[in-house]
């Protein structure tokens, strides 16, 4: 009985977690913060950005993202799906609306991290 109640508070708990990340990813996205997003980001981030794919650092991750909205003023952003793999990896997928257009985002959030995230013409 005790076993059972620590795991369902460990797993309400963990989505509880997860609504905070989409939601963190879904403001931070809507606003076009950079300086919000790049907080919940793994220090070595897999990223592409339209043409540009690397595996970089926070701060790297941070300028190529910024670049892209300086260049893209934001209007809004739309989550499509989430999805939880392999429980503690989920992926979300949704679309930025800027000013010129809209981009495909995929995000793949580790623990309670992003790990690999791309931004691709829709």
């Amino acid at each position: 009985m005790k076993f059972l109640s620590i795991l369902l508070i460990s797993l309400l708990s963990f989505s509880f977690t997860i609504e905070d990340i989409n939601d963190e990813i879904s403001a931070s996205l809507k606003q076009g913060n950079t300086v919000e997003l790049v907080k919940i980001f793994s220090d070595r981030v897999s990223i592409k950005v339209l043409t540009q794919e690397d595996l970089v650092s926070k701060s790297q991750a941070q300028a190529i993202i910024e670049d892209f909205f300086s260049k893209n003023k934001v209007k809004g952003y739309q989550t499509s799906h989430t999805s939880i793999v392999n429980g503690n990896q989920q992926f979300i997928t949704g679309t930025i609306d800027t000013v010129n257009g809209k981009f495909r985002v995929s995000i793949l959030v580790r623990g309670n991290l992003i790990s690999q995230f791309r931004i691709e013409n829709e």
